[in-house]
């Protein structure tokens, strides 16, 4: 049997437990890493009395956009009254981002709280299995059980990664969305689309409803199949429900976002607002608006205020996020080839600036080498720093290679000051851009004094 070590959590005065102290046990738990496998997590919640299946959910997964969907998702189902759970990852600057209910993050001391009631069957898991637990199947269970506890409504849920194997997979959801297929984690999710989209597919419920916007004809073959078995129902973007326009706010004009008109599975949305940026971001409006609408068929009523009133508060920090105007500074996780050509396509097409300051950081682990080739033609000076998460690519390596691709720039490692130094170098018509990371990004977020949402 493996040898399990975690650390002690220490009861404070009143039997409450210090958040910093649940901090660093959940860290412990990060160095146990991923490990593709249901068993320990099915062992955990069942021991919690199975939680998951207490609220009905919304499952979703993709390469990328799956954070923005669920945002978009819980906003729309929120204005209805309804008490809605939602669960993202990675967070940017508090753990306690990747818990909500109606929008607002778990506090601190309930999220100590919610761990201290789970530790004991955590450890109780590891003794029984011999294989640790991992960070984000704690943070899972705890989720699900903070949720049981709270009676939700409707939790909606996203996938850690892939689908398959993820610990949120426990899930019996009767809607799944599947957004994107596309390249990232091929050391687990595998080096081809097809291997990918069968891991996402692994979602899939039987007798459910399917809403993905895959284009991809052999991801979209995969899919299909998988649906086919489940006797699920596939609504796709294209097809079953689509975009009747969308046509982008110049960031001078105050408005920042775009008008969309959404074709619908029940009816049209002809004139709604999306307070977000990007061609992709009015696609993840079609999917959150569909999935809504196969969560009404099955469990409620859905009516256009609803999907109205939802986008417009809708907000997805970090993702083509605007923080300031003069000069333009804007925050985007794009942590892969397709989140990079998505933010390309929009500092090419939508934005009016003059020159473009690119503030740039990227996980080891990433295509950093693709991920810049599409940027660095966009910039006009770039600026590369490293986040302090431990798997940052070193500032001087990421350097190189901006050098390698015939481009000069400035090393300051420290993502803060990085983001200082940028906003000194630009003038009022200038756009800052920061990137390449969601570590990087949240550390941008901090530094510029924003709060964690």
């Amino acid at each position: 049997m493996a040898s399990i070590s975690r650390i002690n959590i220490r009861p404070h005065e009143g039997g409450t437990v210090d958040f910093r102290e649940a901090e660093e046990y959940l860290a412990k738990s990060a160095m146990h890493g991923i490990k593709p496998s249901l068993d320990r997590i099915r062992v955990l919640l069942s021991k919690l009395g199975n939680p998951q299946l207490r609220f009905p959910s919304i499952h979703i997964t993709g390469t990328n956009g799956k954070t923005s969907v669920a945002r978009m998702v819980a906003s729309i189902l929120e204005v209805g009254g309804r008490k809605v759970a939602r669960y993202t990852s990675p967070h940017m600057q508090s753990i306690t981002e990747r818990i909500c209910v109606d929008g607002r993050p778990i506090s601190e001391r309930d999220f100590a709280s919610t761990l201290e009631k789970v530790r004991p069957m955590v450890e109780e898991t590891d003794r029984e299995t011999g294989d640790p637990l991992s960070y984000f199947e704690i943070t899972t269970a705890m989720a699900f059980l903070y949720f049981a506890q709270r009676r939700v409504d409707v939790g909606v849920i996203e996938v850690g990664l892939g689908g398959r194997w993820d610990a949120t997979n426990l899930l019996d959801s009767k809607v799944q969305v599947i957004t994107s297929v596309a390249f990232d984690h091929m050391a687990e999710l595998g080096d081809t689309l097809e291997k990918i989209a069968w891991q996402k597919a692994g979602i899939i419920k039987d007798d459910s409803y399917v809403v993905s916007a895959v284009s991809d004809p052999s991801s979209l073959e995969v899919i299909a199949e998988v649906c086919e078995e489940k006797k699920s129902n596939l609504k796709l973007f294209g097809r079953d429900f689509s975009l009747l326009y969308n046509l982008t706010y110049g960031v001078e004009t105050g408005k920042i976002g775009q008008a969309v008109g959404i074709k619908g599975l029940l009816r049209d949305y002809p004139d709604l607002f999306l307070p977000l940026l990007g061609d992709h971001q009015a696609v993840n409006a079609a999917c959150a608006v569909a999935a809504c609408e196969c969560y009404a068929g099955t469990m409620a009523d859905l009516s256009s205020t609803e999907v109205e009133m939802g986008l417009r508060r809708v907000k997805s920090p970090g993702r083509l996020e605007v923080v300031s105007r003069d000069p333009l500074v804007i925050l985007d996780g794009a942590h892969n080839p397709d989140g990079a050509a998505r933010l390309a396509q929009v500092l090419a097409n939508d934005l009016d600036y003059d020159r473009c300051i690119l503030v740039v950081g990227i996980l080891e682990d990433k295509d950093a080498g693709t991920m810049l080739g599409v940027l660095l033609p966009l910039a006009d000076t770039v600026v590369v720093t490293q986040s302090a998460d431990e798997r940052a690519t070193p500032a001087h390596r990421l350097a190189e290679m901006v050098k390698g691709l015939g481009r000069d720039c400035v090393v300051v490692e420290q993502v803060g000051e990085a983001v200082r130094f940028a906003r000194t170098l630009a003038a009022v018509s200038d756009l800052v851009c920061v990137t390449g990371s969601l570590y990087t990004v949240g550390e941008a977020r901090t530094a510029l004094g924003l709060k964690p949402e």
